[in-house]
């Protein structure tokens, strides 16, 4: 595997979600996550999409996106708190995750 890249301009296009769009990522298709186990499936609510926070990774982009572990987070109904989960998802998977993004 080859060292990540600092900040590159991506050469995918990386789909514009809105705060509060419900995520769910397969094994393998995010990382980075110190609250979440590896090779797990991942829910997340997201809160933001660090677009200026793109790393190339053997030719696979990533993307880093915060937000809340969802259903366990009940964030909707509390309070407003910082976002429970950072972890990094594939640039390809968010877009599939979008469903069918960009729009015809």
């Amino acid at each position: 595997m080859t060292e990540p890249r600092p900040t590159v301009t991506p050469t995918a296009e990386i789909p514009d979600l809105p705060v509060g769009t419900l995520l769910r990522f397969a094994p393998g298709e995010w990382s980075h996550c110190a609250t979440a186990r590896l090779g797990t499936y991942l829910e997340m609510t997201l809160s933001r999409m660090h677009r200026n926070a793109v790393r190339e990774d053997e030719a696979v982009l990533w993307v880093w996106l915060v937000g809340h572990e969802h259903p366990a987070c009940t964030w909707a109904h509390v309070d407003p708190h910082p976002p429970c989960l950072q972890v990094m998802v594939r640039v390809d998977a968010l877009t599939a995750a979008a469903g069918g993004w960009p729009p015809a």
